[in-house]
């Protein structure tokens, strides 16, 4: 059957039987066959894991900006083009081309906080990638960024991967989401790879070790292995380089048209897996005995009246996050207090010789460089405090998901016992509010009466006890400024922590609704039932060879090691 056709075939019995949940994985099947024979190569993980970095020595030169704090903030591709140039593509379907040297102004947080130029993405062409013709680098935002909207920029993007390399930085373990990433990633892609970034921090004896352990716990936790590869950007670990340039990019670019469709045929065999799950779930119903029938939905209509208390939980859950959330934010944030003040007024002594003019000036260049002053310093502050708010995100994720595994786990066990069939159900997936960046603002320093009368204070003669108050003013400022920094992203992480359990809530309702529409499925829509199924199984797609595995030994990183 025609690609083209499949999917269409999928959408519409998706249609008839109200599958919503697999929306996502119809669009990502689209998109991959307009694409055509360009395969999709993300680079994902965790942020400072090294992506952009990596990007940067594929690219023989730094494109990608990188910086100490998380800096990509809008999905980034690149490939191969006659001529170098960058084209951003709004979220309004406007497209502007730019110089290369402006990149970081529309892809990073530093210069487009919270994506406030509203960039889709942006898609770089470069001569220098012509080795790699028929494939496009995505480079993503990473992963329990202190932004959350990055997370999300992210996870959305993930349906449309066609090959993947998770980036670990070395001197980081495998992690819990790692894994859970590359589960999402199985989904999606037949094609992953794990790049040890940061290779250079570890000695060559570590260096195995952590790869064995990566291997061992993969292995472990997916029940299949992936290729691992060490890598670094010092200039004397270019054989490991090479060999994730050789073994994985260039066989991948040599075979991009079969590993395009072969990409395609994964993503269309996943879904439809999901539409026969729900499918054979309706089948079962519909050919149950009636008891077994009316068991199940009794069931059920007790889960729907139980859904108060699974609510409720998620909102015990919350408040106790915000809880947690709203002190340890002021503690971090005042933390920083007497250091920020003694640099504020170390600053303040070097400025105000320079200030001159009457009171009402003198108190307007103040509160202008008050304002500059302490912006600068609570977003230096402000990342570092809000990496470690993020954890609110990840616990609540992790928190409001185990609700809803339980009430799917529920689910499952009622419909084993009434129709002796296994379902595990659609997949949560969390996307992640975006906080607002912080909005410094500087109080009054003097009492409106005094700042009326300035036309009466000789400032020849008041400026030294004008300056003090200036000085005195600085730790009081500060502080405020914290506070109201504190404030904010107490109340950003908690919107995001409440956008989460709602999603946890409407999912919960919409799962529970599902089922119930499958399960009243009666004898009638049997026969349509088995036709949609059997219609699946003519779309199955057959499986193309599959493509050459790269070689995975310690050759090159014994061999980087030496020099």
């Amino acid at each position: 059957m025609d690609d083209a056709i499949l999917i269409d075939t999928l959408s519409r019995l998706c249609a008839r039987f109200h599958l919503d949940s697999l929306s996502a994985q119809l669009d990502a099947c689209r998109e991959t066959m307009r694409d055509g024979d360009i395969v999709d190569v993300a680079v994902v993980g965790r942020f400072k894991a090294g992506k952009s970095s990596f990007l940067n020595s594929i690219i023989g030169r730094p494109i990608m900006p990188v910086a100490a704090l998380p800096v990509t903030a809008v999905v980034t591709r690149l490939g191969c083009g006659p001529t170098d140039r960058a084209v951003v593509r709004h979220q309004t379907g406007e497209t502007v081309e730019i110089p290369l040297h402006r990149l970081a102004e529309f892809v990073t947080e530093q210069q487009n906080p919270g994506n406030a130029r509203q960039v889709a993405m942006v898609d770089v062409e470069l001569q220098c990638l012509e080795p790699y013709r028929g494939l496009r680098f995505v480079d993503t935002p990473g992963l329990g960024s202190v932004f959350a909207h990055n997370t999300r920029a992210s996870m959305e993007w993930l349906p449309r991967i066609g090959a993947a390399l998770l980036a670990v930085s070395a001197d980081q373990p495998l992690s819990e989401q790692d894994i859970q990433l590359l589960r999402e990633m199985s989904r999606h892609t037949p094609e992953i790879a794990i790049l040890v970034t940061k290779a250079d921090l570890l000695s060559a004896g570590d260096l195995s070790e952590v790869m064995d352990f990566m291997r061992t716990q993969i292995a472990r936790h997916l029940g299949h292995g992936l290729p691992v590869y060490a890598y670094s950007v010092r200039d004397s670990f270019g054989p490991l380089r090479t060999a994730v340039r050789d073994q994985l990019l260039r066989r991948l670019a040599t075979r991009h048209a079969d590993e395009a469709r072969a990409i395609l045929r994964h993503k269309m065999r996943s879904l439809i897996a999901g539409c026969r799950e729900y499918l054979n779930l309706a089948l079962q119903a519909a050919a149950a005995a009636e008891e077994s029938r009316v068991a199940l939905q009794l069931q059920l209509d007790q889960e729907r009246q139980d859904l108060d208390a699974v609510q409720s939980e998620i909102r015990v859950l919350a408040g106790d996050l915000k809880s947690r959330l709203q002190a340890d934010a002021t503690k971090h944030f005042l933390a920083h207090d007497g250091e920020l003040a003694s640099r504020l007024r170390d600053e303040l002594r070097a400025k105000m010789p320079g200030w001159r003019g009457d009171l009402r000036q003198t108190i307007a260049a103040f509160s202008a460089w008050a304002a500059g002053a302490l912006e600068e310093e609570l977003r230096r502050v402000s990342p570092g405090v809000g990496a470690r708010l993020t954890n609110y995100l990840t616990e609540a994720e992790a928190s409001f998901s185990r609700v809803v595994r339980a009430f799917q786990d529920r689910l499952s066990a009622h419909i084993k016992r009434a129709l002796h069939t296994s379902f595990a159900g659609a997949q949560f997936e969390v996307a992640l509010k975006q906080p607002v960046t912080p909005d410094i603002r500087v109080g009054r320093v003097f009492d409106i009466a005094l700042e009326m009368i300035w036309f009466l204070i000789p400032m020849w003669l008041f400026r030294p006890l004008v300056n003090r108050k200036f000085l005195h003013a600085v730790p009081w400022q500060t502080q405020v400024n914290l506070y109201r920094a504190a404030a904010q992203w107490t109340e950003a992480v908690a919107a995001s922590i409440d956008d989460v359990a709602r999603q946890a809530r409407e999912f919960i309702l919409n799962e529970l609704a599902t089922v119930e529409t499958m399960v009243a499925s009666t004898e009638d829509r049997r026969r349509e039932i088995l036709a949609a199924l059997a219609e699946l199984e003519s779309c199955d797609p057959p499986r193309l060879p599959d493509a050459q595995t790269a070689p995975n030994t310690h050759e090159p990183l014994e061999a980087a090691l030496d020099h």
